[in-house]
């Protein structure tokens, strides 16, 4: 399952990083590259960003565009609202992963291939699939090759909900090398939302690449004067008066009431579409089998409208006639289809409809407890850790055991040691040890690493310190960060450092802070502003303090010499130069009472606060 670190504490001065969910280990793998993304070039390879456009990387097609056809009749709006234009070209220029956050159909995409287009002209664009990400950084031609690489992500929350999940290591091997690498991702505004709920201490690390990204907010067209004004003169022909324009260009609001509308008219229309849009939002990331499908359809909807005569025709023309565009939508249908290798036929839901479910303009519809057990019935095991976590994010405490349960006893070592940590958590200490402690003993990185940190809860250092030197070794930061800490409490400051100064490179906060601490017990304090900057920019609220400090302590600059101009963050009480622990956990419960609990949450789920 996707790593979720939790939160950490304060000890000693330093900061140790406490249970995560496991993440799955390094992947090594011998396949080309071009068997691991969605887009070739027209040579077989990466294709350059010229070879593509927005339609090819998720915009959605309309009657003014269309894969193959584009930059002609289909203008692009400048996004002049909150800057989008301008701080994408900004963003483009740096290494950190950048996220077009906004609803469905907003333009997030034709944004941001307008944006890399100009800033990246010469880039090569790679497009994964979630379970290809992670061996990404593993194959040799990624890795070797010359020129700038572009790694698209759409829908960014697929791709933190699968058994290989992104997270900061990922980022960190995509980057490492030698020619630059860009990462870039949309991700849709319920869905970011949704990421952020969950245990403060098990979601963590799914926070922390969205902390660290530089997110970008991009609302509809017609939430500024400015840009529905540029949308109706490049578009005259359009009716702009109630809708944004990617939304009316793609004939969503018309989808939308179709759907809605076949809930009276149609129930078996409806419950098709339904049943394809849950598919999608219990975490499958693959398209519904039309057999699948209809088998699904059929039992919902003989179960939902008893007083129906359901039959199999019936069923298989509301099929028809969902993955069939109307003539005054366009080129867009409810449901769209994809061919599987047998050529058979598979559908994905319109996005726009997923959104709505989840809460777009309205209340978002719960999924039903049966029907994660029926999208997930002969699932192989990367299914079930996919749907596990995704029932962990919309707070369905009682699936994600029952998953977690499955794929753990199907012998999946990251679903072994989740459950693990879910049976901690419920103070099942025994059987969470025995699972922890057979996933690690098979080598699973994260059960080493949590396995430490109950070692160390119970003082038992010597047996943290082995587990997570293990995987420090394998290249954890966290481990590295936490073993950092033992050194240094037992007086090796030396190699301390090296593993902080090793994880911090890697994009670790807890890393940053635990170093500028050290170098600031050693009077280095231009390195340690330099480290708790770091961290404070992303978030740390430690190193915020810390640096606060730190600059109240120096010496106000001469008159007329320059100064530092970054912001600095707002003023905390003076102190000592580490965190008290009194005021980490006034805020730590502080920002619990600030989440709103999730609607589609099982009522066993308590809420924050």
């Amino acid at each position: 399952m996707a790593p979720v670190s939790a939160t950490g504490v304060t000890v000693g001065g330093d900061f140790i990083t406490t249970y995560r969910f496991a993440g799955a280990s390094p992947v090594v793998t011998e396949a080309p590259l071009v068997e691991l993304v969605e887009r070739r070039g027209a040579g077989g390879g990466l294709p350059l960003i010229t070879e593509l456009d927005p339609y090819m990387l998720g915009a959605t097609p309309s009657r003014f565009g269309e894969p193959g056809r584009f930059g002609g009749a289909d203008p692009y709006v400048p996004r002049t609202h909150n800057a989008v234009d301008i701080r994408l070209a900004a963003a483009l220029s740096g290494d950190r992963l950048t996220v077009v956050v906004g609803p469905s159909k907003a333009g997030k995409t034709r944004s941001l291939f307008e944006a890399v287009s100009k800033a990246l002209p010469t880039a090569r664009v790679l497009v994964p699939t979630p379970e290809s990400l992670a061996q990404i950084p593993a194959c040799a031609e990624f890795v070797d090759c010359p020129e700038q690489i572009v790694v698209w992500l759409d829908n960014l929350d697929r791709f933190v909900t699968t058994s290989r999940p992104l997270t900061l290591l990922t980022l960190s091997r995509l980057t490492a090398r030698a020619a630059p690498t860009v990462v870039v991702a949309t991700l849709r505004c319920e869905a970011r939302d949704r990421l952020h709920y969950g245990s403060e201490d098990l979601a963590h690390d799914t926070r922390v690449v969205l902390q660290q990204a530089i997110q970008i907010d991009l609302s509809s067209t017609s939430n500024s004067l400015i840009e529905h004004a540029d949308a109706a003169a490049a578009y005259p022909s359009l009716n702009l008066d109630r809708y944004g324009l990617a939304e009316v260009l793609a004939g969503a609001p018309e989808l939308l009431k179709h759907y809605d509308d076949s809930r009276y008219r149609n129930p078996v229309l409806h419950t098709v579409i339904q049943v394809a849009v849950d598919w999608v939002r219990v975490g499958r990331t693959d398209p519904i089998p039309e057999p699948v499908l209809a088998e699904l359809a059929m039992a919902i909807a003989e179960e939902q409208y008893p007083e129906l005569e359901v039959g199999t025709d019936q069923v298989q023309d509301a099929i028809v006639a969902a993955r069939t565009p109307s003539p005054s939508v366009g080129h867009v249908a409810l449901l769209l289809t994809d061919r599987l290798p047998d050529r058979s036929r598979a559908y994905r839901p319109f996005d726009y409809l997923v959104a709505a479910d989840d809460g777009q303009h309205r209340s978002p519809r719960p999924i039903s407890t049966d029907f994660w057990h029926l999208a997930t019935e002969n699932a192989d095991v990367d299914v079930l850790v996919s749907a596990g976590l995704t029932a962990f994010f919309r707070g369905r405490a009682s699936v994600v055991e029952k998953l977690c349960r499955r794929a753990a006893e199907a012998g999946d070592l990251n679903a072994m040691f989740n459950l693990g940590v879910l049976l901690y958590e419920r103070g099942d200490t025994h059987e969470a040890e025995a699972w922890c402690r057979r996933a690690a003993d098979a080598g699973d990185l994260s059960a080493m690493f949590n396995l430490g940190v109950l070692l160390h809860e119970r003082g038992d250092t010597h047996g943290a310190e082995t587990w997570w030197r293990r995987c420090a070794e394998a290249g954890d930061l966290n481990a590295m960060s936490n073993l950092g800490v033992l050194l240094r409490k037992r007086g090796e400051a030396e190699e301390a450092e090296t593993w902080y100064r090793h994880a911090a490179a890697a994009g670790d906060l807890s890393a940053m802070f635990n170093l500028g601490v050290l170098l600031g017990k050693r009077s280095e304090l231009a390195e340690a502003e330099i480290w708790y900057r770091r961290a404070a920019a992303r978030g740390h609220m430690s190193a915020e303090f810390n640096l606060q400090v730190l600059l109240n302590k120096k010496p106000p600059a001469p008159v007329g010499c320059a100064t530092d101009t970054t912001e600095h963050p707002a003023g905390r009480p003076q102190s000592a130069l580490t965190l008290p622990a009194a005021w980490a956990w006034a805020e730590y419960w502080a920002a619990r009472r600030r989440l709103k609990p999730r609607p589609d949450a099982d009522s066993s789920t308590s809420t924050p606060g």
